[in-house]
């Protein structure tokens, strides 16, 4: 009966070890998968952010829908082609050129567009009309600005964008996604302990070129310029950097987990975009 009694507390310690041992394993594994999570749905939502974004209209950030700050950013993505040539601007209308037979479906009422001269002036604006003929391979479009703030040059061009942005409500934790229009914005991710967007810029003192993040006097009214001056020297936007943390849910206590990402916002040779303004957007 004692062999029979110690046969059976060896056999119960090995049990219990053995089911120990296979109860901590689950955990590790489900600790590992809760990171794992964490991680990829960080990823997932900034290679979404930074493919959005990589398609901004002449490398410039706007304030519609939401201020570009340091908790979220918005920018015109291009909708349609290259851009058109504008050969005119005349208070709030403008002419183009264009010999595409389908132009007025291109351009329809009510489009967003984003028109850039060759001296660094952009304008916000939406079309009010459907193009009109106005002479061979020219058409007029009225905007709804009372007075469009730029000039024409040989490199004033128009493109038909959408305006979205990405913004952190830290109340609820989660990031929203909003394209101008849109009844409300839409939720992109749960659980987001932190976003933050900073911004790198190109600093030209003189012959002296540096690069700074988020420089004194970047946020105007909390809204970030693409281009400024400071002390003598000249700032313009070259990258925006995101911090995106996000948290999971573990045997009642978050995993979190941060992940970071970034975009460069060249200009084209003859775009470099210093002022932007919204005119009825």
């Amino acid at each position: 009966m004692l062999e029979l009694l110690l046969a059976l507390l060896v056999l119960v310690l090995v049990m219990s070890i053995a089911f120990s041992t296979s109860i901590q394993g689950l955990q590790l594994n489900q600790a590992n998968e809760a990171i794992s999570s964490a991680q990829n749905k960080a990823r997932r939502v900034l290679e979404v952010l930074s493919q959005d974004l990589r398609t901004a209209a002449f490398a410039v950030i706007t304030h519609v829908p939401f201020d570009s700050n340091a908790t979220g950013i918005s920018f015109a993505q291009v909708a349609g082609g290259a851009g058109y040539t504008v050969t005119a601007v005349a208070g709030g209308g403008f002419t183009l050129v264009s010999n595409s037979p389908t132009l007025t479906s291109e351009i329809p009422a009510g489009s967003r567009l984003i028109l850039v001269d060759g001296n660094g002036n952009a304008v916000l604006t939406r079309a009010s009309s459907t193009p009109v003929v106005s002479g061979l391979n020219l058409y007029t479009i009225a905007t709804t600005c009372a007075n469009l703030p730029i000039s024409v040059t040989t490199e004033t061009l128009a493109s038909v964008v959408n305006l979205m942005g990405y913004s952190y409500d830290a109340n609820n934790r989660k990031l929203i996604y909003r394209v101008q229009g849109d009844p409300a914005p839409t939720d992109v991710a749960y659980d987001v302990s932190n976003f933050r967007v900073d911004y790198v810029y190109r600093r030209r003192s003189g012959t002296t070129l540096s690069e700074e993040r988020n420089p004194s006097g970047y946020l105007v009214n909390n809204r970030a310029q693409v281009y400024f001056t400071s002390g003598g020297a000249e700032y313009a936007l070259r990258r925006v950097q995101f911090t995106l943390g996000v948290q999971v849910p573990l045997r009642g206590r978050n995993v979190e987990r941060t992940y970071t990402g970034q975009v460069d916002m060249i200009n084209t040779l003859y775009y470099e975009a210093r002022t932007v303004s919204t005119c009825n957007p």
